[in-house]
């Protein structure tokens, strides 16, 4: 079984992008995806993440890629969002990779997954710290 949560981890990298495999998993059901992005993608992700959750009705969303399946390549969504009124929290995850088949397939997934304040915490910094460097990841672990 996958370890329960979100890693984006670098795969590839030129002059100009990075690519990131993103893998989800709630300990029910998992998925990955393969996503291009600039060298900044994840600095931007951790900008867009910090503080997060700052209320009860707190959300906060990043994409990763594209996720309209008419375009090539893979995507990753990312949505957080307080689910009760003492700040119990989930990341909904939605992944889409090209098909292994071809022909304008994609393949899809929508988790969630649920995560407490100090693991976004140390995910933010992780991703904020995270070099352009194939084998650098950064680790959002999921509440049990």
């Amino acid at each position: 079984m996958p370890e329960t949560g979100v890693r984006i981890s670098v795969i590839y990298t030129d002059e100009h992008l990075i690519e990131l495999r993103v893998a989800a998993s709630n300990g029910t059901f998992a998925g990955q995806a393969d996503v291009y992005e600039d060298t900044e993608a994840p600095a931007e992700f951790a900008r867009a993440l910090r503080g997060f959750p700052a209320s009860q009705s707190d959300t906060r969303e990043f994409e990763l890629g594209d996720l309209d399946p008419a375009n090539a390549g893979g995507g990753a969504g990312f949505r957080f969002r307080c689910v009760d009124s003492v700040g119990h929290s989930v990341a909904e995850v939605r992944l889409r990779s090209d098909s292994l088949w071809g022909g304008g397939l994609s393949d899809t997934a929508v988790l969630n997954i649920r995560v407490e304040a100090a693991a976004v915490d140390a995910f933010v910094e992780q991703l904020a710290a995270m070099p352009s460097a194939v084998g650098h990841a950064a680790f959002l672990e999921g509440a049990v």
